[in-house]
């Protein structure tokens, strides 16, 4: 492992000691793990090695989500797309096993008396949400019938469509947002290294108060904002 170079690779993406500390950790375990098992080295991993590994971790009843994630970003820094996309794919298809539907009571700078009011006719997830507000019709309507202003309602349906991408729950579904990036439609059109830039000089501009998305998300973040259909209408 390149570790000096994955170190420098973690710290430009904001990632903090602790954290830049746990990911060469995790990595050097699966480094050892594919010398001790399959009597290879981490320059010579295959998608079968990698599947071999989490079988093991998911055999002690752990689960193999977090070094999943650290190995996103290995095979990021490493630019080894094929791996980075198997290694994403076993993540996500863990992630939709035991995911919970994000509550829009979640999302910052919203209105709670009008989160409440959406809860009283049972809107209170961001598939609820979507479902009830996708069209202008519907936002009126909703907006007539719980006294709640319709931009209100625009608003959190944008933000309940950007979590469809995937790791983009209570702050970054706000950055998305008010950097403009308001549907997956807007982030499709990026590459992971522009979308970086982009939120890079959003925060410098703006002060915004958070870490910039990590690189190896993005790529997840673009990859399945394009092939999610538009589901609002403006």
């Amino acid at each position: 492992m390149d570790e000096e170079g994955f170190r420098k690779y973690l710290k430009r993406g904001g990632k903090k000691p602790h954290v830049v500390d746990r990911n060469i950790e995790s990595v050097k375990i699966f480094t050892s793990f594919l010398r001790k098992e399959m009597n290879k080295d981490l320059a010579d991993v295959t998608k079968e090695d990698l599947d071999s590994y989490v079988y093991m971790i998911e055999q002690k009843k752990q689960s193999a989500k977090g070094a999943l994630y650290t190995l996103m970003n290995y095979f990021h820094f490493l630019k080894d797309n094929d791996m980075l996309a198997h290694a994403n794919a076993l993540r996500n298809d863990r992630t939709k096993k035991t995911r919970r539907i994000f509550p829009i009571k979640e999302f910052l700078k919203i209105n709670q008396n009008y989160v409440m009011k959406l809860a009283t006719i049972g809107i209170k997830n961001v598939e609820q949400m979507l479902e009830n507000g996708k069209t202008k019709k519907q936002r009126e309507e909703l907006s007539k019938q719980l006294d709640i202003p319709e931009e209100f309602i625009l608003e959190l349906v944008k933000l309940s469509d950007i979590t469809r991408m995937g790791y983009v729950k209570k702050k970054l579904s706000r950055l998305y947002y008010e950097a403009g990036l308001d549907s997956p439609v807007k982030v499709a059109a990026f590459e992971s290294k522009e979308l970086h830039e982009f939120f890079t000089k959003f925060v410098e501009e703006t002060g915004w108060d958070g870490m910039i998305p990590n690189p190896s998300d993005l790529v997840s973040n673009i990859a399945n904002a394009r092939k999610l259909q538009k589901v609002v209408e403006e």
